[in-house]
């Protein structure tokens, strides 16, 4: 019993550290791998995205006082799922629309573990800054920044080069790929946007039949 508890722990580590540390390191071979050899756990994705949720709420509310200017008592979790959640749904199903036009060999799953997986450097480097907020003086700010860019800057390359890995892109058309899914997620944000603003005038026309309805006759 306890042989199989530390081998789902060590496989369990060696998904959520071991990895995408690899993919970090050997970017090419790594996201080959990713889809070719399914090492690329769909469980790993989903802990990272919530710890991604987790993370912002940490920041939000834990963030020194410094660089914090948010007002806990504002404070809503349900929002900041959705700040974190919705942009990797939109950029899963605006790149699965894009590089399915372009001979795209990653599936939407593929595309969604990738995201997912790209959040790693963002939570790794997240939440120890959170605690060094709390420590630093505001000439130390700028340290928080910049480990916050680097952050980002290894997540960009790590979804670059996935993109490569899991549709077998050369880097010009990886380009390409990039740039038309960021024209497919604005066409979605738009349609979403025009749907959402039809819903209302409907709604909205409901109601004053409804007014008209009861004033005339009642």
């Amino acid at each position: 019993m306890m042989e199989k508890v530390k081998l789902a722990v060590k496989t369990f580590l060696q998904g959520m550290f071991a990895h995408p540390l690899y993919l970090i390191t050997h970017p090419i071979k790594g996201f080959y791998e990713f889809k070719r050899e399914n090492k690329a756990k769909t469980y790993v994705a989903w802990v990272y995205l919530a710890l991604m949720c987790l993370l912002s709420m940490v920041q939000y509310l834990a963030n020194g006082f410094i660089i914090n200017r948010n007002d806990p008592n504002r404070f809503n979790a349900y929002l900041t799922i959705i700040i974190v959640v919705a942009p990797v749904i939109l950029v899963t199903v605006g790149n699965w629309s894009a590089t399915a036009l372009m001979d795209g060999k990653g599936t939407m799953s593929d595309i969604f573990k990738l995201i997912c997986y790209s959040l790693f450097p963002v939570v790794i480097i997240g939440f120890p800054l959170v605690i060094i907020s709390n420590y630093i003086t505001l000439e130390e700010v700028n340290f928080i920044n910049i480990m916050s860019l680097i952050s980002m800057i290894i997540m960009g390359y790590m979804v670059f080069f996935g993109f490569m890995g899991i549709h077998e892109y050369s880097v010009s058309k990886n380009i390409f790929s990039i740039l038309a899914t960021i024209l497919a997620v604005a066409v979605i944000i738009f349609i979403c946007l025009l749907f959402l603003t039809l819903i209302q005038q409907f709604v909205s026309f409901i109601i004053a039949i409804y007014k008209e309805i009861v004033f005339r006759f009642f």
